[in-house]
């Protein structure tokens, strides 16, 4: 689409002053930044026009540590790189003088090269509208898993032909796993982290994924990487040839290792600000709703607080997200994160279904669950909850060998899709999730009982055929799933901060609690984690409500539509002068009442 004449990027939100990469300043003039201290000679290269020739070339002029041009008669989709000579070359005896180099700050790349692509003039968005921070409902994506082997090549857009699968399910929240371009094989060795990973399409088609998303109503969430360089195909090692030790060069030098590649150098201004535009690219040029920042207890406790203080001030409708090993409630309440990854709740629903480190003992056991409905030190948006598990329990890069054989989906770990105990275990735990404080989250797959583990591998990957094709359990499944999502949204008490515990049964695995502080909001959520089972209204619960209220059912897992079976829950039950309640409780299930 041809520019209109004087067309350039529009200004920046959030001014960084060590921002580097190229910027439009007319419909055809691009200004290029480079951080280059021990650079010679630095320039821009382009590619050579149809027909051959040299490779025609931009000076950049020194400007401290900076080398900084402009050039004109340029279109997006122009080829581009760096190349140099430098004052010091660590990389001489392999490179020769000239290094070639990608621009850490290219928003498109071609993977295979250093060649980068010339993004097209970044414009005003449409403004979205999307959820509340309490009523997200999150679906985790990994996106080239998420598309068949040959879609992979494509998976930007074959996400955005299936986002209507992901909205009927109820879910109004994608976290997607990363999508800088990176060299290993889930995303966690950021290559470029301005730059979308070209492998799965061009990065219009991962804008159009977000804007589609988001006219469905869905908000979307990134995953960025910024607590360490690749440690594949590490583009910015030794980048301006500078490197001695082994020390990695300008990005990396002063910092550790990691088992997954080098610590960046926090300590550097210049640093920081790459990792803040990285940010500031995926919210200001693709309108994301928030980020997830994995593996935070990889970066220094004052630069997150930094960051998350500047984040909200200039973006204070996104959501900032810490993964942070052990999870910690301080994430929060002093580094400046809105919620943090909660790893326990999927472990500790592990431990009462395996009866082991104390999940066999009553007690222990409603100590665990009343901490899932109410996680200790977090507040009501603090803990993104994936009890079914998330990719990291999921996933197995070992061909179903890693940590002992234990990362699997869930069903896998209750006797597999055929087990009907399984089956309904795994709806009871989902429709308890939604009851629970903090923000739930589900990883692909699991909505249809998926088996085995999640891989990018053609035998691993996210499985169309039970989504779309006819197996009933999978079908049941998914309807547990739409209707539990829909009931999260639609009933105010799930989602603001009242839980009051009201019926603890140990001996009988039954935990009742109410959510919301009035008639008009309140849910009765009970949870039954037993083969016990009650029939006719054979089981008193207490309410901790008025008496003479009348509960109408609001979900049942154990419906019939839902696998379970024909009179397995009362419909409407009415209080006692005490606020006590005889209902019906069948085996494994989480039943949810409001008033009627």
């Amino acid at each position: 689409m041809a520019l209109a004449e004087g067309e350039g990027d529009m200004p920046e939100r959030w001014h960084l002053a060590h921002a580097c990469g190229p910027r439009w300043t007319s419909s055809t003039a691009v200004r290029f930044r480079v951080w280059a201290p021990h650079g010679d000679g630095v320039a821009v290269e382009f590619e050579a026009l149809a027909g051959g020739g040299a490779h025609p070339e931009l000076p950049l002029v020194r400007v401290g540590d900076f080398w900084e041009g402009e050039a004109e008669g340029l279109a997006p989709g122009q080829r581009y790189r760096i190349a140099m000579g430098s004052s010091w070359n660590d990389c001489f005896q392999q490179e020769g003088a000239r290094l070639l180099r990608r621009d850490p700050c290219a928003r498109e790349t071609d993977f295979d090269s250093t060649w980068c692509i010339l993004h097209a003039p970044i414009k005003a968005l449409e403004p979205f509208q999307g959820p509340k921070f309490n009523e997200l409902v999150m679906y985790e994506l990994h996106l080239g898993s998420f598309a068949p082997c040959d879609r992979e090549a494509d998976a930007f857009a074959f996400a955005t032909e299936k986002l209507e699968y992901i909205a009927a399910l109820g879910f109004n929240c994608i976290q997607l796993m990363p999508t800088a371009e990176f060299g290993g094989i889930w995303g966690y060795n950021s290559r470029q982290q301005l730059s979308t990973h070209s492998p799965w399409g061009p990065a219009a088609n991962l804008r159009h994924f977000i804007h589609r998303a988001h006219s469905l109503g869905i908000a979307v969430l990134f995953d960025v990487v910024l607590n360490h360089g690749a440690a594949k195909k590490n583009v910015l090692w030794n980048w301006d040839g500078y490197g001695p030790d082994n020390c990695g060069g300008i990005y990396f030098e002063g910092q550790k290792d990691t088992p997954w590649g080098k610590r960046f150098s926090f300590h550097k201004a210049e640093v920081q600000d790459y990792l803040k535009q990285a940010c500031r690219t995926w919210i200001e040029e693709y309108g994301v709703d928030g980020l997830r920042f994995d593996s935070v207890h990889n970066m220094p406790w004052g630069l997150l607080q930094n960051m998350t203080h500047e984040l909200k001030e200039h973006y204070p409708d996104k959501i900032l997200i810490a993964e942070i090993t052990p999870e910690n409630p301080k994430v929060i309440s002093d580094a400046g994160f809105h919620s943090c990854w909660v790893h326990a709740t999927h472990f500790d629903s592990l431990k009462i279904m395996k009866k082991s480190d104390g999940g066999d003992d009553p007690s222990k056991k409603m100590g665990m669950l009343k901490n899932m409905v109410m996680p200790h030190g977090f507040p009501n948006i603090g803990g993104v909850h994936s009890v079914l598990g998330s990719h990291d329990q999921i996933g197995d890069r070992q061909d179903g060998n890693e940590d002992g054989k234990s990362h699997r989906y869930y069903i896998s770990r209750l006797g597999g899709k055929g087990n009907w105990h399984g089956r309904a275990q795994c709806r009871a735990w989902f429709a308890f999730q939604n009851c629970c404080r903090g923000l739930p989250m589900t990883f692909m797959g699991s909505e249809t009982l998926q088996e085995g583990w999640w891989h990018v591998d053609q035998h691993h990957r996210f499985n169309w055929g039970l989504a779309e094709g006819d197996d009933v359990h999978s079908a049941e499944m998914r309807r547990l799933v739409t209707a539990s999502n829909k009931l999260r949204v639609a009933a105010p008490g799930l989602i603001q901060d009242d839980v009051r515990f009201v019926h603890e049964d140990a001996g009988s695995a039954v935990l009742g609690f109410i959510r919301g502080s009035s008639p008009e909001e309140a849910c009765l959520c009970i949870l039954h984690l037993g083969e016990q089972q009650w029939e006719n209204g054979g089981y008193g619960l207490n309410t901790g409500w008025g008496g003479g209220t009348s509960w109408r059912l609001a979900l049942n897992s154990q419906a019939v539509e839902f696998g379970g079976f024909e009179g397995s829950a009362k419909h409407e039950v009415q209080a006692d002068g005490g606020g006590k309640i005889c209902i019906s409780i069948p085996k494994w299930s989480c039943l949810i009442y409001r008033p009627s």
